[in-house]
């Protein structure tokens, strides 16, 4: 992986507002995060004002979403609206990426990655593409399709960084990191909160949340608990025998395969780095439905080799995970090992995981225990389950005025976003995200497990 820093960041548009009215709002860009997009959404689109968990003032909030059919969980959004006053209204013009990617988007950088067959590829993100504010209309409209190139900046080829990006660790452990006096050097308002994560099989035909699906196979049933050495050994390797996870030998003719994220990921960056593994070492993955790269994406078993590749939203993992035509994996034989059935683990958010229906409620629902404890708030906040990431908002290289504002804005309102909500006050729930004060334990580093 190579990262190559811009030289020049582009000039501000000349024309910025609505279809219908032409306005000099300044226009604020964010990225970052996929896994905690669902939680800053939830705050930014709040008309309940910034004391009741809200970025923008009471009552002033327009927007328009593209690429989910839910708002929160969109991959683009335009959001107008006042904030600090009614004298500070302003475009935040927003781009779902992924934490790394997200960074080096703050930093106006570039990653580079090798695709499963060698070439060079630019991670998208990095710099992102934006939505044209002076082309959308907002009036509330959530489209489940992303934006077509006529409602996007410059064709839809990025050529400026973002302003603000929210990532799931810090710079510490980041491909774009921290250097003093640089375009790298970017502002960290802090930590927001608990970002969480869970490890999940494949859904399976028959999956009603309620028990092991019917057309689950044994195997898949008996590996409902991972270890950390295990899951260290499928991501290197990619892919297990059955009977290494589930210790029952009569498992061995069905094959495990590792589903998950790019470079850009801050869920692949925690799970890496927690889990002991190396932040930065490759790793072995697969993706199902046709390949990464290939498009369309087909809702069928296609299972493809990525390499060191991998999926660049939490979302995109969650559909393929949820893919079970025509009758589930276990029911059907291993293309790459000569097994008689396969299933897929995956590393994902709380949240991607339950809107694509990968029910929690581990073993006897998709999501694996890992060391015998499950991903919910009370393990998390005890210390059990070590999967999970503190959440940073970073500003550009030194960031000022109208942007500086928002991050702050955006940094508390998410902070009250989170109490508002009570996130994390239910032991047993699985939240997408949690109060810093509910935490009973703490991580030193990116790369710790929690401690006291």
């Amino acid at each position: 992986m190579k990262i190559k820093i811009s030289t020049q960041f582009a000039g501000a548009l000349l024309a910025l507002g609505l279809v219908s009215q032409a306005s000099a709002d300044p226009v604020i860009y964010l990225t970052g995060s996929t896994a905690f997009r669902s939680t800053a959404m939830t705050a930014i689109l709040s008309n309940a004002g910034t004391n009741s968990g809200g970025v923008f003032d009471a009552g002033s909030v327009t927007y328009v979403t593209y690429g989910n059919s839910s708002p929160v969980g969109a991959n683009y959004a335009v959001v107008h609206g006042t904030i600090g006053g009614a004298g500070n209204p302003i475009y935040l013009n927003i781009a779902w990426s992924g934490s790394e990617a997200g960074i080096a988007s703050a930093c106006n950088s570039t990653l580079l990655n090798v695709d499963r067959n060698g070439n060079t590829i630019t991670l998208a993100g990095s710099p992102e593409a934006w939505l044209n504010v002076s082309n959308v209309t907002l009036n509330g409209s959530v489209n489940s399709a992303n934006p077509p190139i006529n409602l996007m900046e410059n064709g839809g080829v990025p050529f400026h960084g973002a302003d603000l990006a929210q990532s799931d660790t810090s710079q510490a452990i980041s491909w774009t990191p921290y250097v003093a006096n640089t375009q790298t050097a970017l502002k960290d308002y802090g930590v927001e909160g608990i970002v969480t994560f869970c490890i999940t099989r494949n859904n399976q035909t028959g999956n009603s949340g309620s028990g092991v699906p019917s057309g689950a196979s044994s195997a898949w049933a008996d590996c409902s608990n991972i270890t950390l050495p295990q899951l260290n050994t499928l991501i290197s390797s990619g892919v297990v025998p059955a009977s290494f996870l589930s210790g029952n030998t009569n498992d061995s003719t069905s094959t495990v395969y590792l589903v998950g994220r790019n470079l850009g990921s801050g869920t692949r960056m925690n799970v890496l780095g927690c889990s002991t593994y190396g932040a930065h070492r490759p790793v072995q993955q697969y993706s199902i439905g046709y390949g990464i790269e290939e498009t369309p994406h087909q809702n069928s078993l296609i299972l493809t080799n990525e390499g060191n590749g991998g999926y660049e939203s939490g979302g995109d993992v969650a559909k393929a995970l949820g893919i079970i035509t025509p009758t589930g994996s276990c029911q059907q034989a291993d293309p790459f090992n000569g097994g008689t059935s396969w299933f897929a683990v995956g590393y994902i958010s709380p949240s991607d995981a339950l809107n694509t229906g990968n029910f929690g409620g581990a073993p006897t629902n998709c999501w694996m225990t890992v060391d015998g404890f499950p991903s919910n708030n009370g393990t998390i906040e005890n210390g059990q389950f070590w999967y999970w990431g503190h959440e940073h908002l970073n500003g550009k290289y030194q960031i000022s005025g109208t942007a500086d504002l928002v991050g702050n804005y955006l940094f508390s309102g998410i902070v009250k976003s989170l109490a508002a909500l009570t996130l994390g006050a239910n032991p047993a729930g699985h939240d997408p995200a949690i109060q810093n004060s509910l935490m009973n334990v703490t991580k030193s580093t990116d790369v710790a497990f929690p401690g006291f």
